[in-house]
């Protein structure tokens, strides 16, 4: 299981900037959910590469064992 971290900056403006990192698909959202409601509005939010990713060990494991056939 790979290490999942939540970063907060807090700028001198009183700005809150959360970097999340570690979490597949959507699930960040779902980590982050409640904690981004008590902070206030949720002016910016940018998604790396990883909120995209969808379950990859199911989907490759379907292809395995469609791949495995004999002509």
């Amino acid at each position: 299981m790979p290490q999942r971290t939540l970063r907060f900056k807090i700028h001198q403006d009183g700005r809150v900037e959360e970097t999340v990192e570690g979490f597949i698909g959507k699930a960040c959202n779902d980590v982050t959910k409640n904690l981004e409601n008590s902070l206030g509005e949720v002016k910016v939010k940018n998604q790396s590469l990883d909120a995209f990713v969808t379950n990859q060990a199911k989907n490759s494991s379907k292809v395995n064992n469609e791949s495995n056939v004999t002509f």
